[in-house]
């Protein structure tokens, strides 16, 4: 009895020194603030789906051949997803045109042709833009200022439609489509405008033939002088076109175009002193229409002449402000040429390019 006793005794020593060894631990709880999964649609989400574009920032730079760049901004305003696998995105520029006998702009878009200015695809594979979701992005073209000319006092129009293609159908299609507005030059850099460094480099002629036409069968000669005051024996440094006997008809109250070639020595380069804008702005500039009749009965009724002139430096590129030149002629009434002593027609310009005087002459020697 005595031995159960003290065996109940050291089992009950032995687990109170053994529960006094142990330890309780307390941990700090610190409480984790976790951002709500946001479940809700964006509000103002139309059915289905709805790609817009918006232009964020714009910019012309003209140096360096002129570039674009455009940062667009393309939502989903629909309540579906879009894949923007292979959905384009295209600029477009319109201005009015610079070269008579240039192809005109092709790309058509809502009834009207456009010069394509940039243009990408908004993804290569497949791409999910959820609904109220956006994409930014830069869509840039360059050079540009080598084909068109932007004038500093004029605005130009500039374009940008996403799903050119229509790959996606939308329920709202009349927001694919964002206009911009922007001036050529002003204020963007500052270009050199001295006279001297800009030179004639492509001139064109339109010729409109009033109630008597010209008759195939004659020759017309076309010279382009860079100087009110010349010995027109020789068409050095001139811009020229010749219409050959039997070539060409200039029908009865249409118009007829054509580009001048210069006629210099095949060594002769762009700066080519005689015809830089400086030598014009201090000569003037004439023009001389040479009508040489079939038969001495055949006559040419002319009612207006027009010349384009593209002044450009050695680069390529415009001149800021006098890129593009229009100098129109309006003739006194009954202005003609025949086969008699109206030969010549000469028409004249001071150094501004403003039209000075018209004149019906027999000999180049009264130019």
């Amino acid at each position: 009895m005595k031995k159960i006793l003290f065996l109940n005794l050291f089992v009950i020593a032995t687990v109170i020194a053994t529960y006094a060894q142990i330890r309780i631990v307390e941990r700090t709880t610190t409480t984790i603030k976790m951002a709500p999964t946001n479940t809700t649609t964006p509000t103002n989400l139309i059915q289905g789906k709805d790609l817009s574009v918006s232009i964020k920032s714009f910019q012309y730079d003209p140096a360096n051949g002129g570039s674009l760049s455009a940062t667009y901004v393309v939502r989903n305003n629909g309540t579906d997803p879009v894949d923007l696998n292979n959905v384009t995105l295209q600029g477009y520029l319109d201005y009015p045109l610079s070269i008579p006998t240039a192809t005109p702009p092709s790309y058509p878009l809502n009834g009207k042709m456009y010069y394509a200015a940039g243009g990408h695809s908004l993804a290569s594979f497949s791409t999910i833009l959820k609904g109220g979701e956006q994409k930014e992005g830069v869509l840039r073209c360059f050079n540009i200022s080598k084909d068109h000319y932007f004038n500093t006092a004029n605005n130009y129009t500039y374009l940008l439609l996403v799903d050119r293609n229509n790959i996606v159908s939308e329920a709202n299609e009349s927001n694919n489509l964002i206009t911009h507005s922007f001036r050529g030059y002003a204020g963007q850099y500052a270009p050199s405008v001295n006279p001297n460094l800009y030179y004639l480099t492509n001139a064109y002629i339109k010729i409109k033939t009033g109630t008597d036409s010209k008759e195939r069968e004659s020759e017309v000669n076309i010279r382009l002088i860079p100087s009110t005051i010349k010995n027109l024996s020789d068409t050095h440094n001139e811009f020229v076109k010749k219409i050959e006997k039997n070539e060409l008809t200039f029908f009865s109250n249409s118009s007829n175009t054509f580009p001048l070639l210069l006629f210099m020595s095949s060594t002769t380069r762009i700066d080519n002193p005689p015809t830089s804008l400086a030598s014009f702005s201090l000569n003037g500039m004439g023009a001389v229409i040479e009508y040489k009749a079939n038969i001495f009965t055949d006559a040419w009724k002319i009612d207006h002449v027009e010349l384009v002139l593209h002044f450009k430096d050695v680069n390529g590129y415009y001149h800021p402000t006098q890129g593009v030149i229009t100098v129109p002629f309006t003739m006194p009434t009954n202005t003609f040429l025949d086969g008699f002593a109206k030969r010549f027609l000469v028409c004249k310009t001071d150094g501004s390019f403003n039209p000075t005087s018209i004149k019906v002459i027999e000999r180049t020697t009264a130019y």
